[in-house]
């Protein structure tokens, strides 16, 4: 009996220990954690599972709009890469699915503590190939995606039709697999918001001194989207002003505002002395344009050099220039559309009065007028020039943006200054450019020409001469030009010399003569003043000599009043007159 005694003890202390034990495991039969271990040192055991933290990749945005892209330009974006675990993560990736890799075939980094950056830049080529696709007609551009990231570059292509886009990018790390987004819309040029300013060059012609001047800038849109535009801030100390010389050339325009739709082209008021008109030029928007063959126009300027500004259309054509009734230039161009250019048709010549004549051979063709280089252009002062409205948004309509000169505190000579257009449409600028004029300009004296034989008396009061006249037969010719009442700005003293042995009279703004031989000459004073630059609605007074008999002719006419076949030869120009 003692024995089995034994026995049912051993197995009510087993079963009374046996429910801790158990207890103290899970159902995998798995120590649970913070539980003793065959009692060893009294000592928590880590689970035998457990891993060090991994690197996590995060990618923001995970979508990038890059926005509408037109032919020929190029717009970019970028993606932040950040490891959110642990350690040194290493990413790369193979660019959008379906796109030709130009250069690596994978493009790879590594993110440590900092961040990483992977840039997307999109070009869409300037020409798209058109094609015809099931009875409508698309355009197709090859498009560029420029992935970098740290010193790594991967380059892919595709050609794309225009509308919108949407390519996938996966990314595979050691911090999982991440796709990111691009999106962007192509567009054709005709789309796009585009500034359009007419004229781009804006002659502003002569103010006098304390007046001021308006004229208006038309500014269109030639795309389809809405054209956000502002005008540049112009506002400046007087300390940033630069001093001296702006630019070097007076801007003059052709266009007549007055004749603007009639048909058919003439010189404005102002240009009528300087511009002669031959052949049936038409007119279109004010400007002389052409397409029958032979019409020329002739234009006399004082300079050193000359610019011409027009428009071609789509055609052939020849342009033929001659200066100064020397050819100097053919200007053949073939257009495939309207173009505006430029051509340089003479530099470095002497500052004297010079002829242009332009002759359309061919081709249709706007000539919107001419720069006169050898001009000293000031800027103007801040705040000379007002400009209203300021900003805008312009879709299809016209905008007419209003611009007032004020010459109130210009001293006479010429200035000029650029109006800067910010839009999403591109950057536009349009010159201006005027002539400041002293109010005493328009007082003028009436110049009468008398002659006898080979000797010519000019003389702006002929009751003080009348004996004069009368003792040496001299013949009334009329009104030869006008001088200027003294001290009149941009002005000076216009002298008479008189020999009697030759019966011959000089004339010279130097009261030395300018350099001429005056043995026997007499001094007879001024009879006005003359202008020694040519100012506007002035005019070239020649002077001619003959080296037979020495006696001297002077005329407004370029060619002599046909001096040349009384034996006189070109003297050079004697100053500019009314």
């Amino acid at each position: 009996m003692s024995g089995i005694k034994k026995c049912i003890i051993l197995i009510i202390v087993g079963l009374i220990i046996c429910p801790f034990t158990v207890a103290a495991q899970n159902e995998n039969r798995q120590i649970l954690p913070g539980v003793n271990r065959n009692g060893l040192n009294g000592k928590n055991v880590i689970n035998e599972n457990n891993t060090l933290p991994r690197p996590v990749l995060a990618v923001t945005p995970r979508e990038i709009d890059i926005g509408t892209i037109g032919s020929g330009e190029t717009m970019s974006g970028a993606f932040t890469l950040k490891n959110m675990g642990s350690g040194i993560m290493s990413w790369y990736t193979s660019g959008p699915e379906g796109w030709k890799i130009l250069e690596n075939q994978k493009l790879s980094s590594v993110v440590e503590d900092d961040a990483d950056y992977l840039r997307i830049e999109i070009h869409v080529s300037a020409n798209g190939q058109i094609l015809n696709l099931s009875k409508s007609r698309t355009s197709l551009y090859s498009v560029e995606i420029k992935m970098t990231a740290g010193t790594g570059k991967l380059i892919c292509r595709k050609d794309l039709s225009t509308g919108q886009h949407r390519e996938a990018i996966k990314i595979t790390s050691a911090g999982g697999n991440r796709t990111i987004f691009v999106s962007f819309k192509i567009v054709s040029n005709q789309e796009l918001a585009q500034i359009n300013l007419n004229p781009e060059r804006m002659d502003m012609g002569s103010v006098l001194q304390g007046k001021t001047v308006s004229k208006k800038i038309r500014l269109t849109n030639k795309g389809k989207e809405i054209l956000k535009w502002s005008v540049a801030d112009q506002k400046q100390k007087r300390s940033d002003v630069p001093i001296g010389v702006f630019k070097k050339g007076k801007y003059i325009s052709f266009v007549n505002e007055e004749i603007r739709g009639s048909g058919a082209y003439i010189p404005p008021a102002h240009l009528k002395e300087s511009m002669d008109v031959i052949g049936r030029w038409a007119e279109n928007d004010g400007y002389p344009s052409s397409t029958a063959s032979t019409n020329s126009i002739k234009f006399n300027f004082n300079g050193t050099g000359l610019i011409i500004y027009f428009t071609s259309y789509p055609d052939a054509g020849n342009l033929t220039v001659y200066l100064d009734d020397k050819l100097i230039n053919e200007h053949d161009w073939f257009a495939d559309q309207k173009e505006k250019g430029e051509l340089l048709v003479a530099e470095g010549l002497v500052d004297t009065s010079h002829a242009v004549t332009l002759v359309n051979k061919d081709g249709h063709l706007d000539i919107e007028g001419v720069k006169v280089l050898g001009k000293d252009i000031v800027r103007g002062p801040p705040g000379w020039i007002n400009i209203y409205p300021y900003s805008g948004a312009t879709t299809l309509e016209t905008e007419y943006i209003n611009v007032n000169l004020n010459a109130a505190s210009l001293a006479p000579g010429f200035y000029g200054d650029n109006i800067v257009f910010h839009s999403n449409g591109g950057e536009g600028i349009v010159e201006v450019f005027v002539e400041v004029v002293p109010d005493k300009l328009t007082k003028v004296i009436d110049v009468f020409r008398y002659s006898q034989g080979f000797d010519f008396l000019f003389t702006a009061n002929p009751q003080a001469e009348t004996k004069r006249l009368s003792q040496n037969a001299y013949v009334k010719d009329g009104i030869a030009f006008r001088l200027f009442v003294p001290d009149t700005p941009g002005t000076t003293n216009f002298y008479r010399w008189y020999n009697p042995l030759k019966k011959d009279h000089f004339y010279h703004y130097d009261p030395k003569g300018g350099g001429k031989q005056l043995q026997g000459y007499l001094f007879e004073g001024a009879i006005g003043n003359i202008a020694t630059s040519r100012m506007t609605n002035t005019k070239e007074l020649y002077r001619w000599y003959n080296s037979t008999t020495g006696h001297y002719f002077y005329t407004t006419d370029s060619k002599g009043e046909k001096a040349v076949k009384k034996g006189y030869r070109f003297d050079g120009i004697a100053g500019y007159v009314r």
